[in-house]
Order: structure tokens, then sequence, then C-alpha cells
């Protein structure tokens, strides 16, 4: 299974603005970061998780011209808003693409992007939305989602084998982190190095690190506040910031 990471910036992605930068070092192009999705690549079967807003050129640059399923973490913008770019790929393979939602936010995402899920007019309908269940397959692959704690919203952790991928994580609910146990890889949201009030800091993600032990763990929806190197220099040696583009083999 192969693991690639379209962007792994937070909401603004990195650096903020023109002459915006943070804390970040604007001659490190590892700090330059877009909105978070992640392809996952398994066989002939290619799983997006989120439609970043930048997801046209993350797909251009990953060289995908399929994809058999989304799975969306959850509603804000910055993980659906790249919706529309899904037609080129409906286009080209001539086939609908299933939409996997959690059932707290299918209506609202389906009326919001009506012509995407039911055509309107002159559009005909490239993508179907799916009520997410616990545990399903997608050509054979066994997927595996719960939700955790995003402040005031709840979001969606997913599993596949020994991967799994958490952002814009707040804290996990009763004993949901026990069933990351024994992960070969953990994507995990780190929105900036103190805590916020829909995001767990630094110190806490560790923690949850050094609970869980996965092997490698990356993060990624992070700010400009956080810069690559310097970030490295305070993680345990299997802990990395993701980068752009940068792909996982397990």
């Amino acid at each position: 299974m192969k693991i690639r990471i379209l962007g792994c910036g937070g909401s603004f992605g990195s650096p903020l603005a023109w002459m915006k930068n943070g804390n970040i070092d604007i001659n490190n192009p590892n700090n330059f970061r877009t909105r978070s999705s992640v392809l996952i690549s398994e066989g002939n079967t290619n799983i997006l998780i989120d439609t970043s807003p930048d997801l046209r050129d993350q797909l251009y640059k990953a060289k995908c011209t399929n994809i058999d399923a989304v799975l969306f973490t959850h509603e804000h913008s910055d993980h659906v808003a790249g919706l529309p770019d899904m037609r080129a790929i409906s286009l080209i393979n001539k086939k609908i693409i299933p939409a996997y939602f959690p059932k707290r936010i299918r209506e609202k995402i389906s009326n919001n992007y009506k012509f995407i899920f039911q055509g309107d007019k002159d559009y005909l309908p490239f993508m179907k939305s799916i009520d997410l269940i616990s545990n399903f397959n997608i050509n054979n692959i066994k997927v595996e989602t719960f939700e955790h704690n995003h402040g005031s919203i709840n979001v969606q952790t997913f599993k596949i084998g020994k991967f799994a991928y958490s952002t814009d994580v707040k804290y996990f609910y009763k004993n949901d982190l026990d069933k990351l146990k024994n992960l070969d890889l953990w994507i995990v949201g780190l929105l900036r190095k103190d805590p916020h009030p829909s995001h767990a800091g630094f110190d806490q993600v560790i923690d949850y690190i050094n609970y869980i032990k996965p092997k490698t763990t990356i993060f990624t929806h992070m700010t400009a506040l956080l810069d690559e190197k310097e970030l490295l220099s305070k993680c345990p040696k299997n802990v990395f910031p993701g980068i752009d583009g940068m792909e996982v083999e397990i």
C-alpha cells in the first residue's frame, strides 16, 4: 500500500499569504503546504481522503487520473471545497465516483453541491453520496472508521490495514485510541505547537504517539507557525512533519 500526502497544510495553507510567513523559513520548500488531502493506492485501487481546495494541482502532481472512492473526515471547507475538481476524474473514467460521508453531514454536503450529486440543468451528476458505517470495503480493501473530537464537531479517523489517518484532532473518545495500536503509519493533525480550542497541541499529540506506538508518525494540517526543521528538532526519531508530495509504502 502506498500513501501519498497530497497536502499537509492547515485551512490557510502555509505560508499564510504573501509576506505573511508566520514562523517558517520560506527558503525551505518543505514549508510550503497546500490544504490537507491524502491518496491511498493499493493495487489498481485509489482511495482519496478529503477533497482539499488545492485538489486539482495535487492530483496533477501525483499523476493521478483515477479515483475509486472518496472518504470525507468532516464538513469544513478546507476538506470539501475541492469537490468540483472530481468532475474531471469522472469524465476521464466515464464513471460516477462514490463519496462516503458521515451521516451527520451527508445531506448538508449533498445540498451544498447539488449539481455534483443530483445534477442541475445541463450538469449530470458525477458522484454519489454514501453513508459511512464503521466497517466497509472498497474493492476488497477493508476500511474502518470512528469519530474523534474536533472542538464543537466530530471528525472521522480512518484506518486501512496498518495505516490510519486522524486529522483535526482535539481528543479521542472512550477507548478509541486503543484501536490505533500496532500501526505501521499514523498520519495525524498538528495545527501548531500550543493547544487550540479545536486542536491538540504538540505535547498532547506526542502523548498519543507514546501511547499507541506507531512505527512511524507523520504530522499533517500544519500552519505557518510550524517550521519543518525546528519541528524535526523536537520530534522523536520516528516522527516527522509531512511534506506535500511525500510518499510512504507500507
